[in-house]
């Protein structure tokens, strides 16, 4: 008898046959996946996200592993899992630069019993599950599935970019409106680059020591390469907001690939703050794209002061569902869970936008 799928029944004197045409779930290994036919999948998918993509992967998460739905050698779903060893126990934690993951289905093909079968084959396999992100489109199926799979629900903020530029500035929120308009009296202007070392250095000397425990060296090399192979796809655009003799205050990194454009990084120093530095670069991007069909991905993270901040532009909540798992063993357990409330503590001590 072959190996179906565990969403997938029927009768017993039909299985044999169903084999030439049913697809198989598999788990593979980081050296199993073919990476040609897992991005095919993502590209065809209604979840098609930079972020699944096997070359992004390879940045963000070295040696990524993936669980795939596979017919006649074509993968029709892919789950890229991304492992982490500690020690002798191997987990899963979501990678840096890297807020969505999840379920990508080639021809629109995912459904509750799909989705729910590729998510068990990662529980089954490990007992720690720090944190994983699914993508926006897999929310409306996961959420009756919410207790079943241990998943809590988390937002960032999407904007439509459908409208002319106008009708989209129309609804900025008055603060938002004023500060533009500051910025604009500061006579910033926007300068595009291919250099991200202002931007680190912005965030370095002015957000990072405000983060619980600092922020590593190998993050910055992280960001660094990525955005090398960022640019190198054609897919970054990397802007500045610079002072009337050029001088730089403030950055951001957009990423354009699907339907979406994400805010992946932005920093500014006490200038770039004080005249709203990043609300002019984000209104550039805005008014660049304005009457496209592509939707602006603040990449919002959960925290009250970002989350006004982004929806002043207009943008909207957009849930995604974030899967955690605990099986280690008690003492462990308790071990783990005082490392995470120091994590906890490290996510409450946030920089505040401008």
């Amino acid at each position: 008898m072959c190996n179906l799928p565990p969403y997938l029944r029927v009768a017993e004197h039909h299985a044999e046959a169903a084999c030439v045409h049913l697809s198989m779930i598999r788990y593979l290994r980081h050296e199993q996946i073919n990476k040609t036919r897992w991005d095919a999948c993502v590209d065809a998918s209604a979840e098609k996200h930079f972020y699944g993509l096997s070359w992004y992967l390879d940045v963000v998460s070295p040696g990524w592993e993936g669980v795939v739905e596979e017919t006649q050698g074509q993968y029709l779903a892919v789950m890229p899992v991304p492992v982490v060893r500690k020690l002798t126990l191997r987990l899963v934690r979501q990678p840096f630069f890297c807020q969505q993951l999840g379920i990508y289905a080639a021809a629109g093909g995912l459904d509750a019993a799909k989705l729910q079968a590729l998510t068990a084959v990662v529980k089954q396999r490990f007992r720690l599950i720090l944190d994983y992100s699914f993508n926006t489109e897999n929310a409306a199926l996961l959420q009756p599935l919410t207790d079943v799979l241990q998943l809590r629900e988390y937002y960032t903020h999407y904007l439509p970019l459908q409208q002319p530029y106008k009708a989209i500035a129309q609804n900025y929120t008055r603060d938002r409106k004023m500060n533009l308009k500051r910025a604009q009296r500061a006579n910033l202007h926007i300068v595009e680059s291919d250099n991200i070392e202002p931007l680190i250095s912005f965030f370095q000397e002015n957000i990072e020591q405000k983060i619980y425990g600092g922020v590593s060296d190998t993050t910055y090399e992280l960001l660094r390469e990525l955005t090398q192979v960022l640019q190198q796809k054609g897919l970054a655009k990397l802007l500045y907001a610079a002072t009337a003799d050029g001088t730089l205050t403030a950055g951001a990194l957009f990423v354009t690939y699907g339907k979406y454009i994400v805010y992946l990084f932005n920093a500014a120093d006490a200038t770039g703050r004080k005249a709203n530095g990043r609300t002019l670069l984000l209104d550039e991007i805005i008014r660049r794209h304005a009457g496209s069909n592509l939707i602006l991905d603040f990449e919002s993270p959960s925290r009250s002061s970002i989350v006004h901040f982004y929806a002043s532009f207009g943008a909207v909540p957009a849930p995604y569902h974030v899967l955690h798992q605990d099986k280690l063993l008690l003492p462990v357990r308790w071990l783990r869970q005082l490392r995470m409330a120091a994590y906890r503590k490290l996510l409450r001590q946030a920089p505040q936008p401008d």
